[in-house]
């Protein structure tokens, strides 16, 4: 398994599995508690993440939300200001990572003060690789078809591993795209990647896994979103178990609890 530094920050065998807590600038986004439109109290928000275990921070300026109209890249660029305010303005240390689909986004943001990409695109943008590239920058690629406006929009577990395996960057991390990103996508096939997670060890990059309070797990358990904590904190240590590196959530401090339970008890070398 090929490691992955970003910032300085080893991501993959050999290495707990780290923490990515979650900072949104989009008011669209479905977890009010993340949403900040005034960098200082943003910038406390993180640095509450940060202590609670957050090792990495990822920051949204557009909602990826199938209800939402998709955001040019000179709309993202425009929301960016306020991310790159909020970071710099943050006291705890942390590797910064913007979400993003364009490259011209990606490319501001890591010449600010930002560390890494989370691309939800998938590499749709063809530039946004080779941007991360020339930077050393680490960057996420989540599973989806090859159009700018369809985040995530694959469903079939082999069509989800084809996806990541092609066009990977020396410092690519790769996430299975969990959750309803489009509406051919069932909770049925959420549950068939999940149980799938270890075979996209294969692929040679760290997996970044992102599962928090999702509905595939909510089915499970009969539990409505505010109610499915417990349930993510299950998910996260097979996840972890099963050879996720990275666990993205809004809830840091548990998930970093179950995440080393995960590290503990399971084997994810083994799997590889």
């Amino acid at each position: 398994m090929q490691t992955v530094e970003a910032a300085g920050l080893p991501i993959g065998d050999g290495h707990p599995a780290r923490i990515m807590g979650v900072l949104n600038v989009s008011d669209q986004s479905p977890y009010e508690p993340s949403v900040f439109a005034d960098p200082a109290n943003a910038a406390a928000y993180v640095d509450d993440l940060i202590d609670e275990g957050a090792e990495i921070v990822d920051v949204g300026v557009e909602s990826a939300n199938k209800r939402f109209e998709v955001l040019s890249a000179a709309e993202e660029r425009e929301r960016l200001d306020t991310a790159i305010e909020t970071i710099d303005r943050v006291t705890g240390e942390a590797v910064f990572s913007i979400e993003t689909r364009y490259h011209e986004v990606a490319a501001a943001a890591l010449d600010a003060n930002f560390d890494m990409v989370n691309d939800v695109c998938g590499f749709a943008d063809p530039e946004l690789p080779r941007v991360c590239e020339a930077r050393d920058a680490a960057v996420v690629k989540m599973a989806s078809p090859p159009d700018l406006e369809r985040p995530g929009a694959l469903a079939d577990v082999d069509d989800i591993y084809d996806a990541l395996a092609e066009g990977l960057t020396d410092k690519t991390i790769i996430d299975p795209a969990f959750g309803g990103w489009s509406e051919d996508k069932t909770l049925d096939d959420d549950r068939e990647t999940f149980r799938r997670l270890a075979e996209f060890g294969a692929i040679d990059r760290p997996m970044l896994v992102s599962i928090n309070r999702k509905n595939f797990l909510g089915e499970i358990v009969g539990r409505e979103t505010d109610d499915r904590l417990p349930a993510s904190l299950a998910a996260t240590a097979l996840a972890v178990e099963r050879g996720a590196d990275v666990i993205r959530t809004h809830d840091v401090a548990e998930t970093r609890d179950a995440a080393r339970i995960g590290d503990a008890l399971g084997d994810r070398a083994a799997l590889r």
